[in-house]
């Protein structure tokens, strides 16, 4: 920052090289490794039955990516445009949206139309369920790492211009925003899905 105004050109950058394939390649492992761990755990498969097919696989492993990329932040301060409370504050608001999406995803799972694989115990709620829980995810989960995605979501205030700020990275904050984009067409195409 200078004067208040955003700095640009390659000073701006916030994510250090690799950020996206380390959150990516934390989500998949994170996925997995809870999958391998919890398996056969009566509070495990509670919350897969609640959460149906991979959806509990999808959260693990967003759990897992934005430690990683909070991580990742903490330990580049080349690319830490903020404060380390700031960067984990950024870290708990990602969370806290992971859990909302959660609760949502709960009562969606249920309605979300069966794959041709599993029509008869409907366990398996097809691929829309996952895509739009990864679409949703995604952006935050980037975010946590420094990953810029697409334009921003509105325009720049200026120094003068009052502003509601909450207390975690501004990077983050609009990450979720944009996950909240993402999924929407999705979530919206899901439902009507399920309609029929």
């Amino acid at each position: 920052m200078a004067n208040g105004t955003a700095v640009d050109g390659t000073a701006a950058r916030t994510a250090a090289p690799g950020a996206v394939a380390l959150v990516l390649a934390a989500a998949v492992a994170g996925g997995w490794g809870f999958g391998v761990a919890a398996d056969g755990a009566p509070w495990a498969d509670g919350l897969r039955g609640a959460l149906r097919g991979n959806g509990l696989a999808v959260f693990a492993g967003y759990g897992a990516a934005v430690l990683a990329g909070s991580l990742l932040r903490t330990a580049a301060p080349k690319y830490r445009s903020r404060s380390v409370g700031a960067v984990w504050a950024g870290a708990v608001l990602a969370l806290l949206f992971g859990v909302l999406v959660a609760l949502l995803a709960w009562p969606v799972a249920e309605i979300a139309p069966a794959s041709h694989q599993d029509p008869v115990s409907r366990r398996d709620p097809g691929f829309l369920y996952p895509m739009w829980l990864a679409s949703t995810l995604l952006a935050p989960a980037l975010a946590t790492a420094g990953v810029r995605m697409g334009l921003p979501l509105a325009a720049p205030t200026t120094a003068a211009a009052p502003r509601f700020r909450l207390p975690a990275e501004g990077t983050v904050r609009r990450g979720v925003l944009r996950g909240l984009a993402w999924g929407a067409p999705l979530f919206v195409f899901l439902l009507l899905m399920s309609a029929f």
